[in-house]
């Protein structure tokens, strides 16, 4: 009460069917996709922890970009304490040492940590202490060869001019994964998904695992633009064209 009187900011409230109706419409969108976007991605893995009810046993961690946004967005939580992320402080490369870290804490729990590959390409070297120490963690890596957040708002917001977001020299994820010894999934297709996202999560509980995923570059929304009010945010992709062989200037 004492903060409503000394700040008068007037905050509108939706109405809980609204909410929910943009909830719903965004979880359908996803699903709707043909080629695998970041969503529809984090979306089997929720269905496939939950069919399994194991959910409850799970912390996940994230780096920094899309990959996080869709995560905090689509995985259906059911404890607290259950994502650890960098926040608002926009930390990439976090998700390896924090789900490091969860497990050593939390050994009884399902450590899988969501990263994407701008994030993933800060803190690889990490993988090392992963093998050496044989600490059973999950990691998924989302690969759209782009620091796509920076790329979307570049794109809206300083009329298209990209600059330093594609990472078109990634490592082959797999390999680096088995010069260190570590087991690896590598899946590229929808129709492939749902195998390979339950051989990440389901097998060799005991041992570490890299999961690379190939995705399509596609936001995460809503959106709210720099300086706009929550009430104005973004909730509709503006489709903007992406051409993939194109250059950043």
């Amino acid at each position: 009460k004492q903060l409503e009187k000394d700040f008068p900011i007037k905050i509108p409230h939706y109405p809980t069917e609204q909410l929910t109706k943009i909830d719903e419409d965004g979880k359908e969108r996803t699903v709707a996709r043909t080629r695998m976007s970041a969503q529809s991605v984090v979306r089997e893995m929720d269905n496939q922890l939950l069919a399994a009810d194991r959910m409850d046993d799970c912390i996940f961690t994230t780096g920094v970009g899309i990959h996080q946004m869709v995560t905090a967005q689509l995985v259906t939580w059911t404890q607290p304490r259950q994502m650890l992320s960098s926040g608002s402080l926009g930390t990439m490369g976090v998700a390896l040492g924090y789900v490091v870290g969860a497990k050593l804490a939390n050994g009884n729990k399902i450590c899988i940590a969501v990263d994407g590959d701008g994030s993933f390409n800060m803190t690889f070297t990490e993988l090392k202490t992963v093998a050496e120490q044989k600490i059973p963690i999950k990691i998924m890596i989302l690969d759209n060869e782009s620091q796509m957040m920076v790329e979307y708002w570049q794109r809206l917001f300083h009329d298209d001019r990209l600059l330093a977001v594609r990472n078109s020299n990634n490592p082959d994820y797999v390999k680096l994964a088995s010069a260190f010894g570590i087991k690896s999934v590598y899946c590229d297709s929808q129709d492939d998904l749902p195998e390979k996202m339950n051989e990440f999560l389901f097998s060799d509980p005991d041992e570490p695992v890299l999961f690379h995923v190939r995705i399509e570059r596609t936001p995460c929304l809503p959106l709210v633009a720099p300086g706009q009010p929550l009430d104005d945010m973004i909730l509709e992709d503006i489709e903007i064209e992406v051409d993939p062989t194109a250059t950043p200037s």
